[in-house]
């Protein structure tokens, strides 16, 4: 092989090899600020946080309702991305480990109450299976007959 031609094959595929690899680094880049549920959370203290404080640390929440005249509650939830989920391009092809949440519980403008909760996307599987829950409808319809009694309807 002459040298030039091994010249005019290296300039291919330089050239090719710099586009890979310029794709891959945007690939990386995104626009949306990144929340760290866990940690943050760590940084309100219940009765001394404020209302301003806490949408510095956390940001603005994603669900807000009040429970009654004076206290609010804030929600903030983020996915729990697996390894997979992180690979670009293809990771949106990947299901996730579970979901973290933030709840905030505000009197006025302090913050009373922050919960964390980390929760495995297989945590709740068990209220799928009723096998270990045998009701026998016999006995059902035995206590509403001992309720009707008592009461007298």
């Amino acid at each position: 092989m002459s040298i030039c031609a091994v010249f005019v094959f290296t300039r291919r595929f330089a050239g090719l090899f710099t586009t890979i690899l310029l794709c891959l680094a945007l690939s990386g880049c995104h626009n949306h600020p990144v929340r760290h549920l866990g940690s943050d959370v760590g940084l309100i203290k219940a009765g001394v946080t404020t209302r301003q404080e806490a949408l510095s640390l956390l940001g603005d929440p994603d669900s807000t309702r009040m429970v009654s005249a004076t206290t609010e509650e804030w929600t903030y939830h983020e996915e729990d991305k697996s390894l997979l989920q992180k690979v670009p391009v293809v990771g949106g092809a990947f299901s996730s480990k579970g979901y973290k949440a933030v709840v905030l519980v505000l009197n006025g403008n302090i913050v009373a109450a922050a919960r964390y909760g980390d929760y495995d996307k297989h945590e709740f599987d068990w209220k799928d299976d009723y096998k270990w829950q045998k009701i026998d409808k016999n006995v059902g319809a035995e206590a509403e007959t001992q309720i009707e009694t008592k009461t007298g309807k």
